[in-house]
Order: C-alpha cells, then sequence, then structure tokens
C-alpha cells in the first residue's frame, strides 16, 4: 500500500499563516511521503473558481517531488447559496467541475463530501455521474465516517456496482471511546467487508503518546488487515488535533507517518 498525508493534518500551520501550501507539500516529502491528499477548499487558491495556473504549480510540485496526489477532496451541497438550495441540475454541473478538476490534478480518486440523506439520494446522483466517472478515470470516493457505522455505503455500493464507486473508510469508525467527539465504537470485525470496496483510507489521529502510538485509534491493526488483504491502494494520514491547540503541527505529523510506516510497510 501506498502511505502519505493528508495536508489537513498541517491545518494549525497554514491557517495561521506559518506554512503554505506549497511548503507542506515539501514537509510531506522531507518525510518520505508516497503521496498526498488535498482538500480543495483548504488548499487550492480561488476556490471554488482557481485559475489554471495555481492547479498546475500545485500539480507540478507534488509530482516533482516523486509524490502522488492520492485524493482530491472537495465538498459541495444544496445549501451553499444564501437565498436559495441548489437546483439539481446545478449540482450535477458543480460535480463534472469538480471531477474533471480532480483528473486535471492527476487524481485518481475524488472525495466528495456531499451530503445526501436518505442514502438513496446518493445513489441516484451517482448514477448520474458515472459518465463523467468514467469518461476521467476518476474514481467517487465515499467516506464513512463516525458516527455512521461501517457498512452505511453497503447498499448504495452494492446497487450502483461500479467500479467508479468505491469507498474511503476514515479510522475514527474504529476509535476509542476516549477520542473526541466519539459517540460509539465499533469492533474491528466490521472493517473487513468494506475491504473489497476500498481504495483510500484516512488515518485519523488526534493525540500520541510518548512511543508514538495514537491511544485512541487501532492502527496496528488496522493496517495489518489493510496488509493481509493485500491493499494496494493509498492510506493519508489524517492530524486532526491541531484545531485543540493550533501548535506548530511539523513534528506531529512526522510522529503520525512514522507510526504508519511501522505497521504499514509490515
Amino acid at each position: 500500500m501506498k502511505l502519505g498525508l493528508s495536508l489537513y493534518s498541517f491545518g494549525a500551520d497554514i491557517h495561521s499563516g506559518r506554512m503554505t501550501t506549497q511548503e507542506a507539500i515539501r514537509q510531506a516529502a522531507a518525510l518520505g511521503c508516497d503521496g498526498v491528499e488535498l482538500v480543495a477548499e483548504q488548499h487550492i487558491p480561488g476556490w471554488p473558481d482557481p485559475s489554471l495556473d495555481d492547479l498546475t504549480e500545485i500539480r507540478d510540485l507534488i509530482t516533482s517531488l516523486g509524490m502522488e496526489l492520492f485524493c482530491f477532496s472537495c465538498y459541495f451541497g444544496k445549501n451553499i447559496r444564501s437565498d436559495r438550495p441548489q437546483t439539481q441540475d446545478e449540482l450535477h454541473a458543480t460535480a463534472r467541475k469538480m471531477i474533471a478538476m480532480a483528473a486535471y490534478m492527476g487524481a485518481p480518486i475524488m472525495r466528495p463530501a456531499f451530503t445526501a440523506d436518505p442514502v438513496d439520494e446518493l445513489i441516484d446522483f451517482v448514477r448520474a455521474m458515472l459518465p463523467t466517472l468514467e469518461k476521467y478515470g476518476v474514481i467517487w470516493g465515499v467516506e464513512v465516517h463516525a458516527p455512521h457505522p461501517p457498512g452505511y455505503y453497503q447498499k448504495a455500493l452494492e446497487t450502483v456496482d461500479s467500479p467508479w464507486f468505491r469507498l474511503v473508510p476514515d479510522f475514527s469508525c474504529w476509535q476509542g471511546p476516549e477520542a473526541p467527539g466519539q459517540i460509539q465504537s465499533n469492533e474491528l470485525s466490521t472493517f473487513e467487508p468494506l475491504l473489497p470496496y476500498t481504495v483510500h483510507c484516512h488515518a485519523k489521529a488526534h493525540f500520541f503518546d510518548e512511543n508514538g502510538e495514537e491511544p485512541n485509534t487501532p492502527y496496528k491493526e488496522l493496517l495489518g488487515m489493510l496488509r493481509d488483504y493485500g491493499f494496494e491502494g493509498s492510506v493519508a494520514g489524517e492530524y486532526e488535533g491541531w484545531f485543540l491547540d493550533y501548535k506548530p503541527s511539523v513534528e506531529t505529523t512526522g510522529t503520525m507517518f512514522r507510526l504508519l510506516e511501522r505497521y504499514g510497510r509490515g
């Protein structure tokens, strides 16, 4: 499997102006990451209408450092206007635009944080996007994240039944009860049925102990299950503890990436 970091992990530095997106990418490369994940709203200037120059600069920097863009994360939904909800046609146009940008950036996976409830609404939407996803060679990776149970999107995956619609499990689903905001922890066995659909993972982290372990997240077990399955996708460390104190995250992201290597390299 390929290991790297989500640039979200550098949030304290980027939000405070201590670090640019480009500097975060260089720091990830210096740590030895195979690739990175970016969040469009946080890391691409001018979003949602970025310049081609900015997209190209970020894309080319990642590849020049010998890394991949694992995943292009973005947000969209009905309620981005102040005067009215977006129409279905407007939502489709936004999604097609994001798919095209993900492809231009070289990302094989787009993780749209798209609120659809009930799940049937997501099924209809993704089906409408399948021709565009296939055209651009981009996989729609739906994220399963706490508090949703691990099997929350099983019906959608089985109904759509397409290689262009897959899963991005977030390790928050299996964090212990002491993790911030944790409502319910799930048995590790619930990860196994997700593996055939999994193309990318978010390795959540909030804290690290003196041994460099994340005490609330079973990294060893989850990464071991991925290795045993023969997973060839990507895992991005996602340090979320920065928003608690806004301290510089360079040392912490190094600790997290070493933890990923410890259990992900075998």
